[in-house]
């Protein structure tokens, strides 16, 4: 194809030559035998360039190249570690069948998850039928693919979610890639899939990119570019479209924004033993995210390296920066994190303790570590281990997984680690109706789970009452428990290798809870309502809201609140520790009477998802309330602290309570005696709900 364009070019010259004629200078010029000599010579010398450095594409190369598919079938013909482990999981996937039946629709916007599986079903299909040899699979995935080039006639169109359409349109593309090598493929058929990618799914990819839908280009977390960059590179591959795939290349090193990888991992730590950890753009978000979008830019680097373009080693290894952070975040390690912000305002204080400890939902981790370790003889220690802790990987929503099949590069036995060791120092800490367990993770960071084990004081007929499998969360709620008994608690660590012995037990002593002290009054600002407030001494004074219903914000508010009259300067403390519901707001707040629209300042956690903490003010009667963020993902437990200082209002918040976070202060004219407490309303009414608070405290200063 390069020489045919170049061929082009020099007819085009022969053109231009007589286009010179027509302009008295090249008139002259274009008659002397040295300069048209010149001017093919130059021609000529682009031709053999362009012949040599405009490669063609590799096929298949997107995910996988013929050795890998070739690598895969016969290691598991071996019966290969850990191949083969990987193959009997994959033929296990309910999409890897081939009774699957294909159900396109024209927009793939109507349901990017519908079509992903869609997706799925066809790449498993496609590499069980390489694999395994059985057309039947490979005319299933054959069919998936045929059956949506028959049916998609527009550009996908959801706009709320138009720039995650790219995940299934990269998906399609991928598992295509691998068919076009299968002769059951007519060609016809083939060339009416790839029209589809270019006429119809590719410009929602690219528009994404370019426009954003219209917000900040910095607006959107890094998935969101990441799958788009994705889509783009294999895109690119299957349909022989080199500025397609330069499009997704070049954004992944100089786009505007988060899918360029160095706004992907906006900071570097450099570790006491001289490794670089790099912060993702999303360890403050969750911990979900963030390995999705580790997933989408190492897929991104897969294919390119395919391709013969090395972007695993981008920017001095940065990608292995910051997949090492993610990797150890996830595995309990503490790992450093610095502020970070965009143009949505996210404040973003803290690493995230969302979804921390979820191993399985994510499995990406054996096409990073083989690369970086095994190919390149890069040290990779938390990827490696991650990919250790899941072997054999499963399929996932998002990814396609299975790399300990098809990215394993060397044999290794099985199961790949020891026995873990016994977890470290079990605490349990008894609440209302309930018992709070911490430990410290297995040393060695073998274990991929826990067994939670309870006895009632004084047997030794322990029972398991919760199992964490390919979760490394070092805590558990047990909220099966009655008021006022004894219950000894142990823990021990797992992996696919064994258990290890458990931890010397514990005990706790749950409590029931009971009315309000008399310090303490409750009152129904507007028309709230709520099931009952109740009040326990343990864990620093406890108040339980049943089911509170109610909103704030406006110019009247309508909330339950628990509070107590307070004179002059003070500090409130509270900890948010369970909420059962969606929380509208909860937390604390400061108010001049029990009136709808009296003056008043908060701090509370709800609003967008129940997961943004914002100070809220309302400086004036009958006006509404203001708000300002603090850290918009904060999960709980939720340390809360607002604090006067005559007529300002400083509020702050912690992860831990003993780290504070800043967020904003406020002047509001406040009587010398004000209404000062806890607030809560949630967004759906069911008699289960409930909201949670402990280590409440008011202290008066100076």
């Amino acid at each position: 194809m390069t020489h045919i364009l170049f061929l082009f070019i020099l007819y085009r010259a022969k053109n231009n030559l007589y286009i010179c004629n027509k302009i008295p200078f090249f008139n002259i010029m274009s008659k002397n035998i040295f300069f048209k000599f010149g001017f093919f010579v130059v021609y000529f010398v682009m031709f053999v360039i362009g012949g040599v450095f405009s490669k063609d594409f590799i096929h298949p190369g997107s995910l996988h190249t013929m050795a890998d598919l070739e690598r895969m079938k016969d290691m598991v013909a071996a019966q290969q570690h850990p191949w083969i482990e990987g193959w009997n999981e994959l033929i296990k996937d309910p999409l890897a069948q081939n009774t699957f039946i294909s159900k396109p629709f024209s927009n793939l916007g109507n349901s990017r998850q519908k079509a992903s599986i869609e997706a799925h079903a066809a790449y498993l299909n496609a590499i069980r039928w390489y694999i395994s040899g059985d057309k039947s699979f490979a005319r299933c995935a054959i069919n998936i693919c045929n059956a949506w080039s028959a049916v998609v006639n527009q550009v996908p169109t959801k706009k709320e979610e138009s720039g995650l359409d790219a995940i299934p349109i990269a998906e399609f593309a991928m598992a295509a890639e691998i068919l076009r090598i299968c002769d059951l493929w007519e060609k016809n058929d083939f060339e009416r899939f790839k029209n589809m990618m270019i006429e119809y799914w590719y410009p929602v990819c690219r528009d994404f990119l370019r426009y954003h839908n219209g917000a900040n280009v910095d607006y959107y977390w890094t998935n969101w570019d990441a799958c788009n960059m994705m889509a783009l590179v294999a895109i690119g591959i299957l349909c022989d479209n080199r500025a397609i795939y330069d499009e997704g290349i070049y954004y992944y090193k100089n786009g505007l924004g988060n899918g360029n990888l160095r706004n992907a991992v906006p900071y570097l730590h450099k570790m006491p033993d001289g490794s670089m950890l790099g912060q993702w753009q999303e360890s403050g978000r969750d911990q979900e995210h963030a390995q999705l979008g580790v997933g989408f830019m190492a897929t991104i680097c897969q294919m390119a390296w395919n391709q013969g373009d090395d972007l695993f080693a981008y920017d001095n290894n940065r990608l292995l920066a910051g997949a090492e952070y993610v990797a150890a975040h996830n595995m309990m390690k503490d790992v450093p994190y610095k502020y970070y912000d965009n143009s949505q305002g996210l404040n973003n204080y803290w690493g995230s303790v969302n979804g921390l400890g979820n191993l399985g939902g994510r499995p990406i981790w054996e096409m990073i570590y083989n690369h970086y370790e095994v190919l390149k003889g890069i040290p990779a220690p938390n990827c490696k281990r991650m990919a250790e802790l899941l072997r054999p990987e499963h399929g996932s929503k998002d990814h396609f997984g299975y790399g300990t099949l098809t990215f394993t590069l060397a044999p290794s036995a099985y199961p790949p680690l020891p026995v873990p060791a016994v977890p470290g120092r079990l605490k349990a800490v008894a609440g209302v109706g309930k018992v709070m367990l911490e430990w410290q993770p297995s040393d060695g960071f073998f274990a991929n789970g826990y067994s939670i084990q309870r006895a009632e004081e004084g047997s030794d007929n322990y029972k398991e009452i919760a199992v964490y499998y390919e979760r490394t969360s070092t805590n558990y709620t047990d909220l099966t428990v009655v008021g006022g008994r004894s219950y000894l608690y142990r823990i021990a660590a797992v992996n696919k290798t064994g258990k290890s012995v458990y931890t010397e037990a514990v005990v706790a002593r749950p409590v029931v809870a009971g009315e309000l002290p008399e310090e303490w009054q409750s009152f129904i600002i507007g028309h709230a309502r709520t099931g009952g407030i109740k009040f326990s001494e343990v864990n620093d004074c406890t108040f339980i809201f049943c089911n509170p219903q109610g909103d704030m914000g406006a110019v009247n508010d309508n909330i339950p609140m628990v509070f107590k009259k307070v004179t002059g300067n003070f500090s409130m403390v509270c900890r948010v520790n369970g909420i059962v519901g969606r929380s509208k707001e909860t937390g604390i707040m400061i108010r001049s009477s029990l009136e709808r629209d009296a003056e008043a300042v908060s701090l509370t956690l709800g609003h967008l998802g129940g997961r943004f903490a914002r100070m809220g003010w309302r400086d004036a009667e009958a006006m509404n309330m203001v708000f300002i963020n603090g850290n918009t993902y904060t999960w709980l437990p939720a340390w809360f602290k607002l604090v006067r200082c005559g007529n300002v209002f400083y509020t702050y918040q912690s992860c831990d309570g003993e780290n504070w976070i800043y967020i904003a202060a406020r002047e509001v004219q406040m009587p010398e005696t004000c209404i000062v407490g806890l607030i809560t309303c949630l967004g759906n009414d069911h008699d289960s709900n409930m909201v949670e608070f402990d280590h409440v405290a008011i202290t008066s200063h100076p």
